[in-house]
């Protein structure tokens, strides 16, 4: 056939159509291939936060700076209201990162939350995150527990230094605790003790110290020097140190249990490769200021200072608190312990 200018003309026609056609093709293919392999670029992110608000917003504000283009949505709710959620929409839950709930909480629905390794791992120690090696929970902030002295009843050297001083006679009736039946703190300040000395420990203890109902009552009452030691959250200290009370604070020695809040992926989350870059930055040291900043809270890694007043972690004895155990066994040794006390 020969070619003049309208053949060639038809011929290019259908050339160009079979090209648009091919270039359409491939971009669909491509499209599902990263679909299928994650490298979408992710749009949205769901958190849940029992954190404060403040906290929580300005932490998706900075994540926003690195991500402008995730859409960002928070779900503020307790804890316990967290936990229902997480229970009740499995397996198509609608959030993607739990955030700010308690260590034993990730550890009780273990099975609830799925394995990420963070590209911050080696800068958090085991002891403030899941030990898998893949962990499901990462450490958000820590509550510490410590005594509170009130530096005008006590000197410095008459000060009790560890765990064990506390049942020494010559504190008999100097030291207040709250009951353990009746706060969640103070369980876990009987439990860690339980778990360094044992129950011989405890009956000695439960004579020589004062036991009051409410665990608000102890730091209270060393600030007024009706006592001078009390076993507390080391943030009742600092409160005091504050307003300019005479009061201290002491890490025993044996070191405090490593109780922490922590952060974590939904299984089955809908946004997982957002959720796993919300992970990221959650275990980011700029994220770490914020926590500390917004609510002086004590976060988990050493490179940052302490709440203010209040020492840095570097400089603090930790060792392993066993929350699910603590949990299994908080009935009995409560029972135990009570019986001791009278």
């Amino acid at each position: 056939m020969l070619l003049n200018s309208e053949n060639l003309g038809g011929i290019m026609k259908k050339l160009l159509i079979i090209l648009l056609v091919a270039i359409v093709t491939l971009g669909c293919v491509f499209a599902q291939g990263a679909e299928e392999t994650g490298t979408k670029e992710p749009t949205k992110l769901v958190v849940w936060s029992a954190a404060a608000e403040d906290e929580t917003q300005a932490l998706i504000h900075k994540f926003n700076e690195s991500y402008p283009n995730i859409d960002v949505q928070m779900i503020a709710a307790g804890s316990n209201e967290l936990k229902t959620k997480l229970m009740a929409e499995q397996p198509k839950p609608s959030g993607d990162v739990i955030m700010g709930i308690a260590k034993e909480t990730y550890d009780e629905f273990y099975d609830y939350f799925v394995g990420y390794v963070s590209k911050n791992i080696g800068n958090l120690s085991e002891t403030v995150r899941d030990k898998a090696a893949e962990p499901r929970y990462y450490g958000f902030s820590m509550p510490l527990q410590c005594f509170i002295i009130n530096t005008d009843k006590m000197a410095e050297a008459d000060r009790p230094l560890s765990w064990k001083d506390l049942i020494d006679p010559k504190y008999k009736g100097d030291i207040i605790m709250a009951n353990p039946a009746l706060s969640g703190s103070a369980y876990a300040q009987v439990y860690m003790m339980y778990k360094l000395y044992g129950d011989e420990f405890l009956e000695k203890l439960a004579k020589n110290a004062i036991f009051v109902a409410s665990s608000k009552t102890v730091p209270e009452s060393v600030a007024r020097g009706e006592y001078s030691i009390g076993v507390t959250g080391e943030s009742n200290v600092a409160k005091y140190i504050e307003q300019g009370t005479a009061v201290s604070y002491i890490y025993p020695l044996e070191g405090t249990g490593a109780r922490f809040d922590a952060s974590g992926i939904v299984k089955n989350s809908p946004n997982l490769e957002a959720a796993k870059l919300f992970i990221d930055f959650l275990t980011s040291e700029e994220a770490y200021v914020i926590i500390h900043d917004v609510r002086n809270r004590r976060v988990v890694v050493d490179t940052l200072p302490g709440p203010q007043y209040l020492p840095s972690l570097k400089e603090i004895n930790l060792f392993d608190y066993d929350a699910v155990e603590a949990a299994d066994m908080r009935e009995d040794l409560t029972e135990r312990f009570t019986e001791m006390m009278v």
